[in-house]
């Protein structure tokens, strides 16, 4: 399993602070130039879409997959994700 954000894969679990799985990651996104991960492309299963998540929420990466800081209601007013509304974010 990676241990980096930047080496996640496609369908590596997403649990919310109390361990539950919530979601699998779909993307590594970065900015412009960057080459660091800035955001998570997050498939939430309780919403049946996806959505952006900073980086910086994610808490541990392990064997588990990845943890987030927050319980998993904490995340539910982030927007559907819209490349298009996001045209400076590359996949890592």
């Amino acid at each position: 399993m990676p241990r980096l954000l930047e080496e996640l894969q496609r369908g590596t679990p997403v649990l919310d602070s109390n361990g539950s799985q919530i979601g699998e990651i779909r993307a590594v996104y970065a900015s412009g130039d960057a080459r660091t991960a800035e955001f998570l492309l997050v498939y939430w299963n309780a919403r049946g879409e996806e959505a952006l998540v900073p980086s910086d929420e994610a808490m541990q990466v392990d064997d588990r997959g990845v943890t987030l800081r927050q319980p998993a209601e904490w995340y539910d007013d982030r927007p559907a994700f819209n490349p298009s509304a996001n045209p400076l974010l590359h996949k890592l």
